[in-house]
């Protein structure tokens, strides 16, 4: 069985144009009474095998949000020129209200990862490592001091791939500063302790001594 867009005057046929969608007249009553009285054929009741095409949507495809001018096909023959410039003119505000809303997204996303490194930097500044494997505050459970896991949860957020790459590389940038300082403190803590020794041995000699 061919098929072909129902819309009056519309001569479009599955698989005659690329790129060209056929789409079935809804089920649900009230989005079905707005896409006939878009269609306005009188004296007409679709069936199961009745379909319009994309053709018949602003940027030509339907839509499924229901504050989306493409929810309702309105490119069709009998409209007049003044009503096509309103849709067109929704179609913009949709567009700009959708793309405000996304970098609004993009930026709290940007700002949660931000406030995640701040928070994993605090976290790791507040742990002391000495030797021998004592603590003085708290100790991770292994030696990373920071937990992949935790990084990969933060990055998990809705960035830009650009975003990611960024976060990322702070985050093994505030890994490599954490493990340099860690063997620094390591290695004043044990000069420390070699220094003290040698002080207790030297006052012990010394009072040994006749």
């Amino acid at each position: 069985m061919v098929i072909s867009c129902c819309a009056v005057g519309c001569s479009n046929r599955q698989g005659y144009k690329a790129n060209v969608a056929f789409y079935r007249i809804p089920a649900d009553e009230d989005k079905r009474r707005l896409w006939l009285a878009a269609i306005n054929r009188k004296e007409w009741q679709p069936s199961k095998y009745t379909r319009i095409c994309s053709e018949h949507f602003l940027q030509g495809q339907k839509s499924d949000n229901p504050l989306s001018p493409n929810y309702v096909p309105s490119v069709f023959a009998h409209i007049k020129s003044p009503a096509k410039r309103r849709a067109l003119g929704s179609l913009k505000k949709y567009e700009a209200r959708q793309a405000m809303k996304k970098k609004k997204r993009e930026e709290s996303s940007r700002h949660e990862a931000a406030r995640s490194l701040l928070n994993l930097s605090a976290e790791v500044s507040g742990s002391v490592f000495v030797a021998d494997g004592e603590e003085t505050e708290k100790e991770p459970a292994n030696n990373d001091i920071i937990d992949n896991s935790k990084c990969d949860a933060m990055c998990q957020t809705e960035l830009t791939s650009e975003n990611i790459r960024s976060l990322q590389f702070e985050c093994q940038q505030l890994r490599d500063k954490t493990f340099a300082l860690q063997e620094k403190l390591n290695s004043d803590i044990l000069e420390q302790a070699s220094l003290k020794r040698l002080q207790d041995y030297t006052a012990i000699r010394c009072k040994a001594s006749p």
